[in-house]
């Protein structure tokens, strides 16, 4: 599970932190960031899913032209505050190490190469908070000879590596044989058991960075019929039919998914089918009590997207962290609740976490306890270009405001900005 991010110097982020819980919410006028920390999550999965630095803020293309993965929003030239020559990210998460729990964490520090120069990594670390040495820890030196990574390990010893500035080594060390990577004679244990524990925590981190599954639900791609099998949600809601196909093999998954739709909408849903087309493509048909079926053609942009959530979290493969923009986007206000209620049992299972962002004063008027206790605020106060996140139970005295206000009217009437504004004022008197 991921705990925190720390951005620097990252988009319109000058210093921030966001705390994550099973289920975090972010709130915030228009331009406030809530996007801009998609991006940070997202250039730390290009890193676990393999990508060098241009592919990560560029495009990734594979054989044949196909588009594999989208770059970061404005590319090496927005990717920076006020132009900074680096920005940095860095991430807590759990791993298990001696048949225990361990949080760790793993930060990068990135040159983007702006007027034509290659992105290069500068800075890089992975550490186990509680032990005193870094599992690794690189810095990118140029001696006017040469450059390589001078490299601190878990034995407290420096090494001189020959890693590629243009890719994360997290993701190097994961890949390559060690003997490639070292060009001056070391001590033969850095080989075996050094070797063996930078990997091994190097290849946790990876995948705690690489299960994540960016949600952007596009009803006209959450239509298209699909090939049975295919049992991956696309960020698009692409293979709807064949999740939902695969769902209903299990009589209990199929009796949730069933009284979920009668909850969220007017119609009677009895039973789905799956008819099949020419080529072998499957497309959702829901079937009401009164024998009427409507295909995911005719079906409610709203219904579909619900549909959507819903597969993505009782799916056969569904990833450990989700990331939805604007959750309540075609939910009916009315049925809010009843997708407050599937996310809040889902990520009690301790199996899977949520991050999503919205606008919806109806949806936080929903919010339970242990619910409110992860919604962060993403603000920027006036006449400064930077903006800043807080965990709106750590503004001062909103528990207090809380107990006599609902967080809807706070987020309605502008109170959380505005306290954060009079506290800037106050602090700068």
């Amino acid at each position: 599970m991921l705990k925190k991010i720390r951005l620097k110097n990252f988009k319109n982020f000058q210093e921030a932190e966001l705390i994550l819980g099973p289920f975090t919410l972010l709130i915030g006028t228009n331009a406030s960031g809530k996007s801009n920390i998609r991006d940070a999550l997202r250039f730390l999965h290009g890193i676990a899913r393999g990508y060098n630095l241009a592919e990560i803020m560029g495009e990734k293309y594979v054989e044949g032209g196909v588009l594999q993965w989208r770059g970061i929003r404005g590319g090496t030239r927005e990717i920076t505050f006020l132009n900074a020559e680096t920005f940095t990210l860095e991430v807590e998460f759990t791993v298990d190490y001696q048949e225990e729990q361990q949080e760790a964490i793993y930060g990068i520090t990135v040159n983007p190469g702006k007027s034509g120069r290659s992105p290069r990594v500068c800075r890089e670390k992975l550490h186990i908070k509680n032990f005193h040495n870094p599992v690794f820890e690189s810095t990118l030196i140029n001696d006017g000879a040469e450059e390589y990574f001078q490299t601190k390990t878990d034995d407290g010893k420096y090494y001189k590596l020959n890693l590629s500035p243009g890719k994360p080594a997290v993701s190097q060390f994961s890949e390559i044989n060690v003997y490639t990577l070292i060009s001056y004679m070391l001590a033969e244990d850095f080989a075996g058991k050094h070797w063996t524990y930078i990997q091994s925590i190097s290849e946790q981190c990876l995948n705690a960075l690489n299960d994540i599954q960016f949600l952007d639900l596009n009803p006209e791609a959450i239509r298209m019929p699909s090939v049975p099998g295919q049992t991956i949600l696309g960020d698009r809601g692409e293979n709807l039919s064949s999740v939902l196909f695969d769902i209903c093999q299990d009589p209990q998954k199929k009796a949730i998914l069933l009284e979920w739709i009668q909850e969220l909408t007017p119609m009677d849903a009895q039973d789905f089918e799956f008819p099949s087309d020419f080529t072998g493509k499957i497309l959702l048909t829901l079937v009401e009590k009164s024998g009427q079926k409507i295909s995911a053609y005719s079906a409610s942009d709203g219904t579909l997207r619900f549909l959507a959530m819903i597969a993505a979290l009782l799916g056969s493969s569904p990833a450990k962290l989700y990331f939805f923009e604007e959750l309540d986007n075609g939910i009916h206000p009315t049925r809010l609740h009843l997708l407050l209620q599937l996310i809040e049992r889902q990520v009690s299972q301790g199996k899977i976490q949520m991050i999503a962002t919205t606008h919806s004063s109806q949806l936080l008027r929903l919010l339970s306890p242990n619910l409110l206790e992860s919604v962060s605020l993403t603000y920027r106060l006036e006449n400064r270009p930077d903006a800043k996140i807080i965990r709106i139970l750590d503004i001062p005295n909103a528990q207090e405001v809380l107990e006599k206000q609902t967080l809807a009217h706070l987020h309605e009437s502008a109170w959380l900005e505005n306290v954060m504004e009079f506290m800037s004022d106050e602090g700068e008197e």
